[in-house]
């Protein structure tokens, strides 16, 4: 029951700001492997791995919803999607070798600086100009996407929180930023969940029904309402004036920048 509920938080948030809802499954997955202890040493592990898993069901029905409401551009997602699979295998490989208290504080310094802009700034989609000359959009996608990611990787994200800002960078309009944003998790949830499922596929003392790392009745209890709950979320975005989204997008960013620092 309660990873349904969680289930239900995290498919609102990813159909109404593209993002895959990990900032709150994994500490959930967290309290409730540990409350019931069946991960064991390799809890941090499972949680992670079981929330990318989710993010696929989720992404996959918001991203149904934001493409029969027409916000996804789909030029650019290609572009960015090609980056993102060079990114995500070039971060597995230099994770070593990077302190991860870096990454923190990188992070949460860039969602503070973001976060407050949307929420202090009124938006003027339709007068802004491209931030990118428009020679450069190709190669200016396709290496922002092999940022994100890279960044995706190593601090296990599905990347949302970094694309929509870039998108809205460049004058996109919010609503097709955060369309563009929920289709280009998948992704990077699909290879991450593949890559935790070959990575635990020996590990001995594993809960049982897991896939590798990923534990299956946890994804399938956090789907269940979390898949029906993405379009709900789509439906609220739509509702919602581009001024209020910007700004509701904002708080989220502080909100996950807060839950860092605290953790």
């Amino acid at each position: 029951m309660l990873l349904i509920c969680v289930g239900v938080g995290a498919g609102l948030l990813a159909g109404m700001f593209g993002i895959g809802g990990g900032a709150l499954i994994v500490p959930a997955l967290i309290f409730t492997l540990d409350h019931f202890h069946p991960g064991g040493h390799w809890t941090n592990h499972i949680a992670v791995a079981s929330s990318l898993a989710t993010i696929i069901g989720t992404s996959l029905s918001s991203s149904w919803v934001q493409n029969k409401n027409h916000n996804i551009e789909w030029s650019i997602l290609k572009k960015m999607v090609l980056g993102c699979i060079i990114g995500t295998i070039g971060g597995s490989y230099i994770t070593p070798y990077i302190p991860g208290v870096w990454l923190k504080w990188i992070f949460i310094v860039f969602l503070i600086y973001t976060g407050s802009k949307f929420i202090f700034k009124t938006d003027k989609v339709s007068k802004e100009q491209p931030s990118i000359p428009p020679s450069l959009n190709n190669s200016i996608y396709v290496l922002v996407g092999a940022l994100i990611g890279v960044f995706a990787a190593l601090v296990g994200v599905g990347g949302g929180v970094l694309v929509v800002p870039f998108l809205k960078k460049c004058g996109i309009n919010m609503r097709k930023a955060i369309g563009t944003s929920a289709a280009f998790t998948l992704p990077v949830a699909v290879g991450g969940t593949i890559g935790y499922i070959i990575a635990g596929w020996n590990i001995k003392g594993l809960p049982e029904y897991s896939l590798g790392f990923v534990y299956l009745p946890a994804i399938f209890a956090i789907m269940l309402a979390s898949i029906p709950m993405a379009k709900v979320g789509v439906q609220i975005a739509q509702r919602l004036s581009i001024n209020k989204l910007i700004k509701f997008f904002g708080v989220f960013l502080l909100f996950i920048a807060l839950k860092l620092i605290i953790s």
